[in-house]
């Protein structure tokens, strides 16, 4: 096999996969609705101890970084495993 398409292959497999690519297009949605619910259930909460906006806050802080976990998880698929490095050429 020639350099070149050994290189192309290495690209080739450096690449995800297209399925990967159509999960990001719900990390939008997904962050939203960790943010919705920790909107809703503070609310909830709110109204049922009769409280000042305090689980309603609390709630949304905890869903928003939920839902930053979620995004991260997801988009740390995309990163490639660490390859190790062969050594070809030791006294070079």
């Amino acid at each position: 096999m020639s350099d070149s398409h050994k290189k192309s292959e290495q690209k080739q497999s450096d690449q995800p996969s297209p399925a990967l690519n159509y999960l990001l297009l719900s990390a939008g949605s997904i962050f939203t609705s960790m943010l919705i619910a920790g909107f809703l259930v503070g609310y909830v909460l709110d109204q049922l101890f009769e409280t000042t906006p305090i689980f309603l806050l609390s709630c949304a802080v905890l869903g928003f970084i939920g839902g930053l976990q979620k995004v991260h998880k997801l988009t740390s698929r995309l990163d490639p495993p660490p390859k190790e490095e062969k050594k070809d050429h030791e006294n070079a």
